[in-house]
């Protein structure tokens, strides 16, 4: 079974915002090719193919920096991230990036690399990144491969051996489930909710114990926390295309002057706010992706602030989100440039209404059913970023995700029997998404983001 975890799939990577298919995932590409160098990089040449999100978004969505940071070694949330093209000269590095058809790519996130050191050896590679920060690197110097992050691998280039160090948890036992209905099946005879299903998973998966999972989990939730907090204050908030609403409209709410108001407003402008963060270039965490990363914070904060969500019982409701996520990844993808805006944003609701059943008491069998209902209610759901940013319409997306949860959470709890189980609605959601013309996958090419409106919309500076 493929090695899958919810700190390492799901609920993460901890990552500077917006996106992780395009920003972590890119990252994550220059850091495992740094470890390939006999020395430090001196010059470095990408090509995206110009049938692939990669080449229509690079420079709206920082591949450009990712890629750099990556190379040179730097933390992903390191503060010089911002100007990496600016300093990655000083430090000694020359980047270059075209637009170039790639023979044999089959990834929408596909780039060719030719990296030189300062020793004089040359690596060239293709790699892509796949999704919610994950990547794949499949070929170097024109043998194939396969790295992941995930494994630690040795490889001998130009006569050298070379370790390749994981940039992610590792695997260290086997995974105790690998669809919905043997998850649920399992937490039925445990007789236990989603969320003890979910770190007992990852406790074996990973070879750690509950405490240092249930840990981890409480710092990705510290993240969230200061990402809603920093978003609703407004600090350090600078978009492209959108003002910073989030904390307005949390105030009306607040104030009693929405015509609807109530828990999910809150919901909504909280995830509004997180959403500000990464579109800022900000510190948030990827769930499951950067696009997404505002639904369950949003969700989590209300589940704290107005239902008194505390402690190990907070931990456990992320978790089970977490476990909803990691049935998407196995059997689906997180990518948007894949399967459109229902495998990002849509899941993002899916895993929260899950949360939601979860914290209020409720099975695993219903926790479940609560993702699908929001999944279906996703269903066909495009991925047309406006200018190739992440701002519209995700802004509205996460926020209205947020609020369904609880909808979701409430009709399944209060009696509704959900005919199409959460594997299959996950696979028809798969299915539908890639039936989407590229134009309508993370391309800007198509829906929103080709209205005469959406085209006059003026990027700052």
């Amino acid at each position: 079974m493929e090695f899958i975890s919810i700190l390492n799939d799901v609920l993460g990577p901890v990552m500077r915002g917006p996106s992780s298919s395009h920003t972590a995932g890119s990252y994550h590409i220059g850091r495992l090719l740094r470890s390939l160098l006999d020395g430090e990089p001196v010059r470095a040449a990408f090509t995206f193919d110009p049938s692939g999100s990669y080449a229509a978004t690079y420079r709206q969505q920082g591949v450009d920096l990712a890629l750099t940071a990556g190379l040179l070694g730097w933390p992903i949330t390191d503060r010089r991230f911002a100007r990496a093209l600016v300093l990655a000269p000083r430090s000694g590095l020359r980047v270059k990036f075209a637009v170039a058809p790639l023979a044999g790519a089959d990834h929408p996130n596909t780039v060719d690399i030719q990296v030189v050191s300062d020793k004089g050896g040359t690596l060239r590679a293709r790699a892509k990144s796949i999704g919610g920060g994950m990547v794949l690197v499949t070929e170097i110097n024109g043998r194939p491969v396969r790295l992941d992050g995930k494994t630690p691998a040795v490889l001998e280039i130009g006569g050298a051996v070379r370790t390749v160090p994981p940039l992610f948890f590792v695997q260290k036992g086997p995974a105790l489930f690998g669809s919905a209905a043997e998850m649920v099946a399992l937490a039925r005879r445990r007789r236990v909710s989603l969320g003890r299903i979910a770190v007992d998973y990852e406790s074996r998966l990973l070879g750690l114990p509950e405490s240092e999972v249930l840990a981890e989990i409480g710092r990705r939730l510290g993240i969230m926390r200061e990402s809603v907090s920093r978003g609703l204050a407004g600090r350090g908030i600078g978009m492209k295309l959108l003002k910073p609403t989030a904390g307005r409209i949390a105030r009306a709410a607040a104030a009693r002057r929405l015509p609807g108001g109530g828990l999910q407003a809150r919901a909504a402008a909280r995830a509004m706010a997180a959403l500000h963060v990464s579109n800022s270039g900000g510190v948030v965490c990827a769930a499951p992706t950067g696009g997404s990363s505002g639904v369950l914070p949003g969700v989590m904060v209300t589940l704290e602030e107005e239902k008194k969500l505390r402690g190990e019982r907070t931990a456990l409701a992320l978790l089970a989100a977490g476990a909803v996520g990691l049935i998407v990844a196995r059997r689906a993808t997180f990518a948007a440039e894949v399967a459109g805006c229902q495998v990002e944003i849509g899941v993002a609701g899916a895993m929260a209404a899950a949360a939601v059943v979860d914290a209020a008491g409720g099975s695993a069998a219903q926790a479940a059913d609560a993702a699908a209902v929001a999944l279906q209610n996703t269903m066909g759901s495009v991925c047309d970023l406006v200018q190739g940013l992440c701002e519209v319409p995700c802004h509205t997306r996460n926020a209205v995700a947020a609020a369904s949860a609880f909808t979701c959470a409430d009709l399944v709890i209060g009696g509704y029997e959900n005919p199409v189980p959460l594997d299959e609605t996950i696979d028809a959601s798969l299915a539908s998404g890639q039936m989407l013309p590229p134009e309508l996958r993370c391309t800007a090419k198509g829906g929103l983001a080709v209205t005469p409106s959406a085209l006059a919309l003026g990027k700052k500076a």
